[in-house]
């Protein structure tokens, strides 16, 4: 275990359990399946439950290419363990009491040997 590890790794979860609130991480199928005759892609996704700090991108902050309404998601090291985020995932979140789902556009991590925090930008679908 890195020095970054054992000095930053706990602290993202008293964070996001006192700041963050609840989303739906939606992570997609390991395995796919494409069906020729149909042209339909099957396979087990998996969801979970997960804290997380909402806030709205800042287009000067990543490369200028990102919508207004593109969201910028703050989860910490212990929210979805040894699982690294995918461009192929999507969370769910509420707003104004609505079920809100969102592709996940952009993974940054920091991490020591294991994950401190990973920022996501995701676009509402």
């Amino acid at each position: 275990m890195s020095l970054i590890d054992t000095t930053f790794a706990p602290i993202p979860g008293p964070l996001l359990t006192d700041w963050g609130c609840d989303i739906t991480y939606i992570k997609a199928a390991t395995t796919e399946t494409y069906n020729p005759t149909t042209g339909l892609v099957s396979g087990a996704e998996t969801s979970v439950t997960v804290r997380a700090i909402i806030t709205q991108v800042n287009p000067e902050e990543f490369d200028s290419t990102y919508q207004t309404t593109d969201l910028k998601l703050i989860i910490g090291n212990t929210e979805l363990g040894a699982y690294a985020p995918s461009i192929r995932d999507r969370i769910q979140y509420t707003d104004n009491s609505t079920t809100k789902t969102a592709r996940i556009i952009n993974v940054k991590t920091v991490r020591g040997d294991s994950p401190i925090y990973h920022t996501l930008i995701a676009r509402p679908q």
